[in-house]
């Protein structure tokens, strides 16, 4: 019974008051949500076409040979000077610079030309680099994404397989 007589009580109350219930005004929440997802869509950066950049793994022959070099322990020896392919803007065009007292290319076919009379390869006896010798592609902050990729893609049509980004101003 003393249930019954607390609701009846609250009841007055309520009514009394004009309804205690809680009322949640939704319209500035979603008007807040809107300017907030309006605010992002904005100010975020939008990239241009992204790209994937593909490259073959090293051959089985390859990776067995790295297992024996580092069971005999060769694998403590120094590491090679990478040969630094340097990307940079000069009156809005991109320009060349290969390190290792090579040819300076003026293109993307001129440097895979460059690269591939590089590469030691047993039909080419006169290369310089074998194909793991490290290459390092460095370009510039200004220098276009594509650009990037068409080194990217000069180095590894020539024929080297270790290949890395960065060091570029």
């Amino acid at each position: 019974m003393g249930s019954d007589a607390h609701r009846t009580r609250r009841r007055e109350v309520r009514a009394a008051t004009g309804g205690a219930r809680l009322s949640l005004a939704i319209t500035p929440m979603i008007d807040v949500v809107f300017l907030l997802l309006l605010y992002f869509v904005l100010t975020s950066g939008f990239a241009g076409e992204e790209r994937l950049l593909r490259s073959q793994s090293a051959p089985q022959e390859a990776r067995d040979a790295e297992r024996d070099t580092a069971r005999d322990g060769s694998a403590l020896r120094l590491e090679e000077e990478p040969l630094v392919i340097t990307l940079g803007r000069t009156a809005g065009a991109t320009r060349w610079q290969v390190s290792g007292g090579l040819a300076q290319p003026s293109d993307e076919a001129a440097l895979e030309r460059v690269l591939r009379d590089a590469v030691l390869t047993e039909d080419r006896p006169s290369g310089l680099f074998a194909p793991d010798h490290p290459v390092r592609i460095a370009p510039s902050a200004d220098v276009p994404w594509e650009d990037v990729v068409a080194a990217f893609r000069a180095v590894t049509a020539a024929g080297f397989r270790s290949v890395a980004f960065g060091g570029g101003r």
